[in-house]
């Protein structure tokens, strides 16, 4: 009951009950869209003010298209950083849990390049996990772990940009579209 109150009314038929939870649904969507919109923002701001990032080396919602034998979808990166044309690090943007988004960051850095992405970092703005992708392991915590673009570029030299393992590839693919169906179910199918 209390659900219908917070919208203003108390459904007066099974047709306008599904209405007023639709429209419930709606608007927890759009205000954790919101807020997820202020962490990025807030990370970006701190890869630049505190570590030294550009706004060059910094892309925000970067989609990428992963296929799969019986489906293609959308999967975004929240934060892409890009240093001489190769992306070494993906940053996720969660509002809570950062743990439950460590399998979804390590599947999609393995998958949507050619070459699996090194590094992956999730956070809620204020915590941070950074994940080693080759090894699948946390590597630091804590936000002042970032890596400051220096750093990234010194690590750039070293790493060698190898492909995941073709007979893991469609596990992987698999866990994203799991991730990206709960999370959003229509918006992110690709028409064919």
């Amino acid at each position: 009951m209390s659900t219908y109150i917070s919208l203003g009314k108390i459904p007066s038929s099974p047709k306008e009950k599904k209405e007023l939870l639709a429209e419930k649904v709606r608007m927890e969507e759009h205000l954790s869209g919101i807020e997820l919109a202020q962490i990025q923002k807030r990370i970006v701001e701190f890869l630049i003010s505190a570590k030294g990032y550009t706004s060059d080396d910094i892309e925000t919602s970067k989609d990428f298209r992963v296929d799969l034998p019986d489906a293609s979808f959308n999967a975004r990166a929240d934060i892409a950083i890009d240093i001489e044309g190769k992306i070494l690090c993906v940053i996720k943007c969660v509002m809570s849990s950062i743990e439950s988004w460590e399998r979804y960051s390590i599947a999609f850095c393995r998958v949507v390049e050619s070459y699996q992405i090194p590094y992956a970092i999730v956070t809620d703005g204020e915590h941070a996990m950074i994940l080693d992708v080759i090894n699948g392991k946390p590597i630091a915590e804590g936000l002042d772990s970032i890596p400051s673009q220096a750093e990234v570029q010194r690590m750039a030299k070293e790493i060698v940009f190898i492909p995941y393992s073709q007979d893991k590839t469609e596990k992987a693919k698999r866990i994203l579209h799991a991730f990206d169906a709960i999370t959003c179910p229509t918006s992110n199918i690709v028409a064919e």
